[in-house]
């Protein structure tokens, strides 16, 4: 197996558990706190973990060109509007469902990438996202039973539409990180993505921060006062963020999120035995399709 895969299978992991943290945390901080707290206490792990692997390397600090500062920023401002919106998804959909919108960044990402960097796939892998973007599609059925009318009904909501706008942001961050790590100069995999992964989520607790306390004052005395779960929830975030990089410093972003599609059966996990939320047949028969593009990736 591949070195990408199991990084990868961590960060989605570990973003499962800080997404669930910050479902947990949308009443006592409100949308913007909740996504606030994974930027502003990723900080000190985040650079803990760049010491730990720069201290223990000889090599030279990476430091970024002006490319790689504006390839942070756009990944950077794309995460943050993903972040934001997923937490709004809350409020329409249970927890699977909601996670499960925001996997058409896939799709995205990968006419990104064919786009922009001019990255073709092979048909294995093409199949493979029209699975998992399949499932997503059926997961975002509103009733329990599958019909055209149903679906139809869905695709025309006001979620759905959020959760198009999700998948476009997050497959913009993605790309915009991954170009960024590509664009430091020479170094290892690691160094250069726990270097990317410190500065971006400086960069984003700082722009956001200053966003919440001109427009969102008590939101942002909230997700101080409220450090110990912010930690936890840092924790994570800090994990995953340094995880994606290096995934993303070995591999294309479309395969690296296409695997991370295993957040959803994470997801299912959680919705299950701790939000206590029921699973229908075809959610269990989308995660049964959403398993099989991930595995059709892994052994492309």
């Amino acid at each position: 197996m591949e070195l990408w895969i199991p990084i990868t299978l961590t960060a989605a992991f570990a973003q499962t558990i800080r997404t669930a943290i910050q479902r947990h945390m949308k009443g006592p901080l409100g949308d913007y706190g909740a996504s606030a707290i994974r930027f502003i206490y990723a900080i000190p792990f985040a650079w803990l973990w760049f010491l730990l692997v720069f201290t223990n390397s000889d090599q030279q600090f990476p430091m970024p060109s002006g490319m790689s500062i504006v390839w942070l920023f756009v990944g950077g401002i794309c995460q943050i509007l993903f972040t934001v919106l997923l937490v709004k998804l809350f409020s329409y959909r249970n927890f699977l469902v909601g996670i499960a919108f925001s996997k058409t960044e896939v799709l995205f990402a990968a006419i990104f990438e064919a786009i922009i960097l001019t990255a073709a796939i092979s048909t294995q892998f093409g199949i493979a996202i029209f699975l998992g973007t399949l499932a997503v599609i059926t997961l975002s059925v509103s009733g329990r039973s599958f019909s055209l009318s149903e679906l139809g009904s869905s695709l025309k909501s006001e979620s759905t539409l959020i959760g198009i706008f999700c998948g476009i942001a997050l497959a913009g961050s993605v790309l915009g990180f991954r170009s960024a790590i590509n664009s430091l100069p020479d170094a290892d995999f690691l160094l250069r993505a726990t270097t990317g992964a410190a500065l971006a989520v400086t960069g984003q607790a700082i722009l956001f921060c200053m966003y919440l306390f001109i427009y969102r004052r008590e939101e942002l005395i909230a997700a101080f006062r409220l450090w110990r779960i912010g930690l936890i929830a840092g924790l994570f975030a800090a994990i995953s963020t340094a995880s994606w990089f290096s995934a993303f410093a070995l591999q294309m972003a479309a395969p690296v999120r296409a695997v991370g599609q295993a957040e959803i059966i994470f997801t299912t996990v959680i919705t299950i035995f701790i939000f206590k939320q029921k699973v229908s047949r075809l959610e269990v028969i989308s995660i049964g399709l959403l398993l099989s593009s991930i595995l059709l990736v892994i052994y492309n």
